[in-house]
């Protein structure tokens, strides 16, 4: 499993500074949402979704957020405050005896990415059991019928954008030499060329019909895309 150790107020940094659209995904989330459901965001990271997704639904809704890199944590906690139930959690081992009715990863465990004919199906989770555990573990903390909403990215290109304080972010993405069906993702953050801090994540691919088994043995059934085009929606069979 990826993770954001060291790198989390560079990682906010980047984020708030238009790497997504964070207001239109949760006006999208918000349009599968129905009054005094129960939300839960599945690698929260820093907070961004949820802080946007909470201005915008009902007041009687509940919000959660997981994530195990504690320093991502510790940012969405000074962003949120009490408005949402934060916790550090390992989506291999996670274990919740609460109940919700819908079920969000923005790309903090998993995303699709838009080829144009299809979407591919992108896990920071490398092996086939690893990814099957967390679906169940996902399907096992959600009602019956309850949604799992997955985000739609843009394919992943080497990019360079300039941050505020004269920071440069940079990444770099090759197919995997290490890993089968994986590609590599190298970001850099950088200052007057000098590193302030660097990341290399192994994102596993899943496509066509190896999507459908996955996500069939974990339990869900493919409801579509929304009507943005934006997210993914599986319900727990």
């Amino acid at each position: 499993m990826n993770e954001y150790t060291g790198i989390a107020d560079y990682y906010d940094l980047l984020m708030t500074s238009g790497y997504y659209n964070y207001e239109q995904i949760a006006n999208a989330i918000k349009t599968l949402i129905s009054r005094n459901q129960k939300i839960i965001e599945i690698g929260v990271g820093t907070g961004l979704v949820l802080a946007k997704l909470s201005e915008l639904i009902d007041s009687q809704c509940s919000l959660a957020g997981m994530d195990h890199t504690p320093e991502m944590l510790d940012i969405a906690k000074k962003r949120l405050g009490d408005r949402v139930n934060l916790f550090k959690a390992d989506i291999l081992s996670m274990s919740i005896a609460e109940k919700f009715d819908v079920a969000i990863s923005n790309g903090g465990l998993c995303a699709f990415v838009d080829k144009g004919s299809s979407c591919d199906y992108y896990t920071h989770l490398i092996d086939n059991e690893s990814n099957l555990q967390a679906l169940q573990n996902i399907s096992n903390c959600l009602n019956n019928g309850g949604l799992f909403i997955i985000n739609v990215q843009g394919v992943h290109d080497n990019y360079d954008k300039h941050l505020p304080g004269g920071i440069i972010y940079s990444q770099e993405i090759v197919e995997s030499t290490t890993q089968q069906d994986c590609i590599e993702k190298t970001f850099y953050f950088k200052k007057d060329d000098r590193i302030l801090a660097q990341q290399r994540l192994i994102y596993r691919i899943f496509q066509g019909e190896m999507i459908e088994k996955l996500f069939n043995q974990a339990g869900f059934k493919l409801e579509g895309k929304d009507k943005s085009g934006q997210l993914i929606i599986y319900s727990k069979k």
